[in-house]
C-alpha cells in the first residue's frame, strides 16, 4: 500500500498539491494499487483508503464553503507543527493495520517532516515532491525581525526534509536546480501532469457556463483559476483588466477560487469601479466547463512551480498570458504557446490583454499551440515515472 500525504486541505479543495495528490491517487488505484490519503482539515487530520479509482464528476457544479482564517504567522506555524504531529501518529496507526511500502509527501514542509520522521522510525522509504520552493514563496509574507526568524525556521525545515527523504522529486527544473545546489544531492525532475481527456474544449460547455455567468457572445472573458493568495499577484491582474476595460468595454474578468486575498481583491475591484465587470466564482469543481467559457487564461504569479491550472487551460486550447517566471517558461514560449509578461509590470499585462481581446487569429494560434504542448504532460506519460521510483525504493529497503 502507498501512503500519500499533503499538508493542504485535500478533502476540502483541489488546487496545486491537493489536485496533484488526488490525481495520483486515482491513477494508482486505476493500476490496481491500494492507496491511503492523509490530509488536514480545519483543525485535524483525515484519512481515506482507496482501492478503486474515484473519478470526480467534472460536469457537476458543487460550490463548497471553506473556513478560512488569517492568524499571525507564528500561530499558524504552531498549528502546522501540531498537525504534523497528528500526521506522524496517523502514519504509525495506518502502518500497524496494513504495512505501508512507500510514504509520498507532497510538501517539503510539515507533511514532509511527519513523513521523514515516521519513515526513519518504521524503515519505510520516503518520497517528497517539491511543488515549488516553499520558503521562497513565504519571503513576501514574512517580513520584519520576527518574520526573518520564522522564515529561517521554514527554510531550515525545507532543507531538513529534503535532505532526509529517500527520494526528492521537483516539478520544475528551477526547483530541481535550487535544491541540488542547496543540499549537494541529485534531485529528479518529474512535472505535474494532467488528465487531458478531462480538459477538452467544448462548445456546449462554453455556451452553458457563459449563460450561467451572464456573459454575452461578444464579451471577451479573461479568467484566473487557483488560490487567492499573495504570491499569485492577483491585484495586478485586477488593475490590468481595469485599464484594458477603458479601451475595450467588452472585456470581463472571472476569478475562480478561494483564499486569504479575496476580501482585498473585492476591495480592489470596488476601487476601480468595475464591480459589474468582475465575477468572483468561488470554489468550483467544474473547472473544465469554466475553462471552455474563457477566451483568455491569465496566470500572473510572482513564482510558480509547474502549474496544473496552466496546463489545464492549455489543454482546453485557451489563449494564455502568464508571468515570465521559470516554472511558466517550461510550458510557455513567448508568442508560441502564449504571451509572457513581467509580473511586476501591470502595463505589460494590460497590453497583452488588450491585444488578445481584439485579435481572434492570434488567440486561435496560441490556443492550438498550447494544446499541442500540453499533450506531453498527460498522466499516462508522467505517473509511470513516479511508480518507477516507488518500485526502486521499495526493492532497496
Amino acid at each position: 500500500m502507498y501512503c500519500l500525504l499533503t499538508s493542504g486541505r485535500i478533502f476540502e479543495s483541489s488546487y496545486g498539491e491537493e489536485k496533484f495528490t488526488l490525481s495520483l491517487a486515482r491513477w494508482l488505484t486505476g493500476q490496481k494499487f491500494k492507496v491511503v490519503l492523509i490530509g488536514s482539515t480545519f483543525a485535524s487530520v483525515r484519512t481515506k483508503y482507496l482501492s478503486t479509482p474515484e473519478e470526480p464528476d467534472d460536469r457537476k457544479y458543487d460550490k463548497k464553503t471553506i473556513r478560512v482564517l488569517n492568524p499571525p504567522y507564528a500561530i499558524y506555524m504552531l498549528s502546522r507543527l501540531y498537525l504534523s504531529f497528528l500526521y506522524f501518529l496517523k502514519i504509525l496507526s495506518i502502518n500497524r493495520k496494513t504495512p505501508v511500502r512507500v510514504l509520498h509527501a507532497q510538501d517539503s514542509g510539515y507533511s514532509g517532516l511527519a513523513a521523514v520522521i515516521a519513515g526513519k522510525i518504521m524503515k519505510i522509504p520516503v518520497v517528497i515532491s517539491s511543488h515549488g520552493i516553499r520558503h521562497k514563496t513565504l519571503e513576501s509574507i514574512l517580513t520584519g525581525r520576527l518574520g526573518k526568524i520564522l522564515l529561517k525556521f521554514e527554510r531550515d525545515l525545507d532543507i531538513f526534509t529534503v535532505r532526509n527523504a529517500d527520494r526528492v522529486i521537483a516539478i520544475s527544473p528551477d526547483t530541481k536546480n535550487y535544491y541540488e545546489k542547496l543540499i549537494g544531492r541529485e534531485i529528479e525532475f518529474i512535472p505535474n501532469p494532467i488528465k487531458m481527456n478531462n480538459f477538452t474544449f467544448s462548445s456546449d460547455d462554453r455556451n452553458l457556463i457563459r449563460k450561467e455567468l451572464g456573459i454575452d457572445d461578444g464579451i471577451k472573458l479573461v479568467g484566473y483559476v487557483g488560490r487567492l493568495s499573495p504570491e499569485k499577484n492577483l491585484a495586478t491582474l485586477v488593475n490590468s483588466v481595469a485599464k484594458a476595460i477603458q479601451d475595450n468595454p467588452l472585456v470581463r474578468l472571472a476569478i475562480v477560487g478561494t483564499g486569504t486575498q479575496e476580501s482585498q481583491l473585492r476591495e480592489e475591484v470596488r476601487k476601480h469601479h468595475i464591480e459589474d465587470k468582475v465575477i468572483f466564482c468561488g470554489l468550483r469543481n467544474d473547472i473544465s466547463r469554466v475553462l471552455s467559457g474563457l477566451d483568455i487564461f491569465v496566470l500572473p504569479s510572482y513564482r510558480e512551480g509547474l502549474s496544473s491550472a496552466l496546463l489545464e487551460a492549455m489543454s482546453c486550447e485557451r489563449a494564455i498570458i502568464c508571468s515570465n517566471v521559470p516554472g511558466n517558461q517550461v510550458l510557455v514560449t513567448h508568442n508560441r504557446e502564449g504571451l509572457l509578461f513581467d509580473p511586476h509590470d501591470a502595463q505589460e499585462l494590460t497590453n497583452a490583454i488588450k491585444l488578445l481581446s481584439t485579435d481572434d487569429s492570434l488567440r486561435s494560434r496560441l490556443g492550438n499551440n498550447a494544446k499541442t504542448k500540453a499533450s506531453g504532460y498527460d498522466e499516462d506519460k508522467v505517473f509511470p515515472k513516479i511508480i518507477h521510483n516507488y518500485y526502486t525504493l521499495a526493492k532497496n529497503h
